[in-house]
């Protein structure tokens, strides 16, 4: 039963709230790729979360903000990942860190991620 991939929707992230999404997925890869129902789905974030990765890493002046495109499957498996870790994060802590992921949970809402946390 697959899906049709063609239900593609841009996200866009503040560049720090992309990194900080990159973190959380590169911490759950190798827990998430023994579903083997999930390889293909979890490869392919992989490969769009590095791609943007190098992208950035190539650049001298830093966007303020990343789009990238995620299809639905994508986008329901990260933002399942967004709102576990922030279920499951500490009443105190880093502020700017759950502003960021909020960010990230905002974007992958379809609210387009600027809305939340303002970029310095």
């Amino acid at each position: 039963m697959t899906e049709p991939m063609q239900d593609v929707q841009p996200v866009t992230l503040s560049s720090q709230a992309f990194l900080i999404l990159c973190r959380l997925y590169d911490g759950c890869y190798d827990e998430l790729k023994q579903n083997e129902q999930l390889t293909e789905l979890v490869e392919s974030i992989a490969n769009i979360l590095l791609a943007g990765v190098e992208t950035l890493e190539k650049q001298e002046t830093k966007p303020k903000n990343i789009t990238f495109p995620l299809t639905l499957q994508q986008v329901f498996l990260l933002r399942r990942l967004v709102v576990d870790l922030l279920a499951h994060a500490p009443v105190e802590g880093d502020d700017k860190t759950k502003q960021w992921l909020q960010e990230c949970l905002t974007a992958l809402s379809g609210g387009g991620g600027k809305a939340n946390a303002p970029i310095s």
